[in-house]
């Protein structure tokens, strides 16, 4: 699990290592060199163009620039602002650098710079940073672009904001972001995550002064091992978990096959749907191992035994299928009675059944893209301009479920406050029509198991983005929402034996 903090967080761990005289920048400085050193293990003769701003970040910079040099790699600084950090200047130019002010260099110059530099190093701010770019920053940016050399971030990418990773148009893109001491959740959040790269922690004994809880996670394998629902000796199919779609019409009857698939292949001991006889015969056709129900509406004592429901895969808000599925899993008239469900998902035409009204325990999981979730915010009196993070928890406030936001970045917000988890597992080959009624039925399957509304969520989360990249080849070609589907065995097998092994 990767941990994200807010810069303040961050700040405040530092403060007593700080005050009891640990030299924090030059073991921050130290570790990054050696991290550049490792990426420019292929040159001759490297060279490393260091962009310092004025304040610690700048230091950072500075300084690994001095130990590069003497390692023997020629490393040149640009001084991004009128200051320098004084320390790192001088140590800098004691190890026989030559600090270049910005002004000095004409087009023609920082070209042959950036032309000569086997590495980038973005110095120019750090968790003290705003989302934007000084004007005069913005054609030593777009030559950095240009020139196609690599860049590390020190710390963060300079003009991400640290705590929620808003990001200024035109930040530099690294390959690696170096942190120290903690992860800084914009690092995981949409916009400073996308910029960041892979992410290298540098410890700096922070953690026994960091907040018990952070602000934003990450699970990874070794988190699905732990939680995912393997099946005891002497399991059932009722034993494993019994999932009851709502999905299907005659306009979208593709949505049951590909909600039931998502169920079937991430391991349902059942699975029932519950649409028209004509999406049935489809579904049927697909998927032989499926129990069909031919209704019109929901009515949970003629359907039989099921675990958890999923409402709202290619139907449209106003079927009495959509609404009753929604009422269902609402919790609005009090304490749920025994005809109710307290454990399932609400998509597609289900979001836009919600109204103020309804109230949902933290088990029912709602998976809007940011149209849907747009919608949603307006007709419960919430602002739907902010950014991901803070709609998916508004969302989750509101409603009390389980947010699950789709995007590049998949956001889980789940209703008791606790941290926004952040997934970064998949591939844009996903966007296509119908991934998403796999998804729903994959959560619905895991609801159904047992876990809760945050891990169903988040476990589901991984293995879609993971069977999207294996059924892509990588991300590299492209896919229907089927093949995803029909991926999701392989992808958790592959998990789970990395992480035994």
């Amino acid at each position: 699990m990767i941990r994200g903090y807010t810069a303040q967080q961050v700040r405040a761990a530092e403060r007593p290592l700080l005050d009891a005289g640990r030299p924090l920048m030059l073991h921050a400085a130290r570790a990054l060199a050696g991290r550049v050193a490792e990426h420019l293990r292929a040159p001759d003769a490297p060279r490393v163009l260091v962009l310092a701003g004025s304040g610690d970040n700048g230091g950072d910079g500075l300084y690994a620039a001095a130990l590069l040099r003497g390692q023997g790699i020629v490393a040149d600084a640009i001084a991004t602002a009128d200051g320098f950090h004084a320390g790192g200047a001088e140590a800098f130019r004691e190890a026989g650098g030559t600090l270049h002010a910005l002004d000095d260099a004409d087009p023609e110059d920082l070209r042959a710079r950036l032309a000569e530099a086997d590495l980038v190093l973005d110095a120019i701010v750090g968790i003290g940073g705003r989302a934007e770019v000084p004007a005069y920053l913005t054609t030593l940016l777009e030559e950095v672009r240009r020139s196609g050399a690599p860049v590390i971030a020190v710390d963060v990418p300079s003009f991400v904001d640290a705590s929620t990773g808003l990001a200024a148009p035109g930040a530099l893109t690294a390959r690696e972001t170096v942190t120290f001491g903690a992860v800084k959740a914009g690092l995981l959040l949409p916009g400073g995550a996308e910029l960041a790269g892979h992410v290298h922690l540098v410890d700096l004994d922070l953690a026994d002064h960091l907040p018990a809880e952070p602000t934003v996670i990450r699970l990874g394998d070794a988190e699905v091992t732990e939680r995912w629902p393997q099946p005891e000796r002497d399991a059932t199919k009722y034993s494993r978990g019994v999932v009851a779609l709502v999905a299907g019409s005659p306009r979208f009857p593709g949505a049951a096959v590909l909600a039931a698939s998502g169920a079937a292949r991430t391991g349902a001991g059942m699975v029932r749907v519950i649409a028209p006889q004509s999406v049935l015969d489809l579904v049927l056709r697909t998927r032989p191992e499926v129990v069909g129900h031919p209704a019109e509406t929901v009515d949970p004592e003629a359907i039989g035994r099921l675990h958890a429901l999923v409402a709202g895969p290619g139907l449209a808000s106003d079927d009495p299928r959509t609404r009753a599925g929604v009422d269902l899993l609402s919790t609005a008239g009090g304490e749920n009675t025994p005809g109710e469900v307290s454990r399932g998902v609400i998509d597609a035409g289900g979001l836009d059944a919600i109204g103020a009204a309804h109230r949902f325990p933290g088990d029912v999981v709602l998976t809007p893209h940011r149209g849907e979730a747009d919608r949603l915010a307006e007709r419960l009196g919430i602002d739907p301009d902010l950014p991901g993070p803070d709609l998916a928890i508004a969302l989750a406030t509101a409603t009390g479920a389980t947010v699950l936001l789709k995007g590049a970045i998949t956001l889980i917000a789940p209703a008791d406050g606790g941290p926004l988890c952040a997934q970064d597992d998949a591939t844009s080959q996903l966007a296509t029509a119908g991934t998403g009624d796999v998804l729903a039925g994959m959560i619905g399957t895991l609801l159904a198991a047992g876990l809760t509304g945050p891990d169903a969520a988040t476990l589901a989360a991984i293995l879609h983005g993971r069977a999207g990249r294996l059924a892509s080849r990588g991300g590299t070609l492209p896919l229907v929402a089927l093949d995803v589907a029909e991926h999701l065995p392989e992808a958790l097998g592959t998990i789970l034996a990395g992480a035994l092994s």
